[in-house]
């Protein structure tokens, strides 16, 4: 069993169609990351935004993270890698349990797309769908866990800005690159935009989480 925090949206146990897994971005909340992505998410799924277990920001604007992140003094800014291995196996918990007899869609953004993508290398036998928004993956795991033959049946969307502050967009996008050199199903979906969840991804996603929930072929 997993102890992690949870807010349940959309269809009702008897309704859905598939279930899905979001995962919020450093500093936000799961309400923050349904918000921003619910025009990407059919009425028919069922929705378990979960909690990120590090809380960061000040008293009043309470956030959650995945792990903390420390600033570098000469470099980029540091992973508690600890923190995220730690997250990530309690998050792989979660999903077992969800009703088997659906189909498992991970999305998120942000720290919440890093840790998305790492449970796509790590546990694509679970999810049936990645959908990643501003995220990266960390070469250590993508060296751990390359992609292979259960990858290649498992589609990856992945969107990110162009102008994106946080994430940049050429390091993604080589990675995405790869990914899709490795026989990944990938749809890279570049916007204009920085560190956000665009209204374009909102059609492409939800066209293929009903491709995942036979609504559309």
């Amino acid at each position: 069993m997993s102890d992690l925090d949870h807010t349940i949206y959309g269809a009702s146990p008897s309704d859905a169609k598939a279930n899905l897994i979001l995962l919020h971005g450093f500093g936000h909340t799961a309400e923050i990351a349904y918000q921003a992505m619910k025009g990407a998410i059919p009425d028919d799924v069922r929705v378990f935004a979960l909690h990120g277990p590090v809380p960061v920001g000040s008293p009043s604007e309470r956030g959650c993270a995945w792990f903390e992140i420390t600033p570098g003094e000469a470099g980029p800014p540091q992973p508690n890698l600890a923190q995220e291995s730690t997250s990530r196996a309690a998050i792989a918990n979660f999903f077992n349990t969800c009703d088997a007899n659906l189909p498992l869609i991970v999305m998120g953004f942000g720290q919440g797309g890093v840790m998305a993508s790492h449970l796509y290398l790590e546990h694509p036998e679970k999810m049936q769908l990645c959908v990643l928004g501003s995220a990266r993956i960390m070469p250590h795991l993508l060296e751990q866990y390359p992609p292979g033959a259960q990858h290649n049946a498992v589609p990856v969307v992945w969107t990110h800005g162009k102008n994106d502050p946080v994430l940049h967009f050429a390091d993604a996008q080589a990675t995405a690159d790869k990914l899709k050199r490795d026989g990944v199903p990938l749809t890279w979906l570049p916007h204009e935009g920085g560190h956000e969840w665009p209204s374009i991804a909102d059609r492409v996603a939800a066209s293929e989480i009903m491709k995942t929930t036979g609504k559309e072929k």
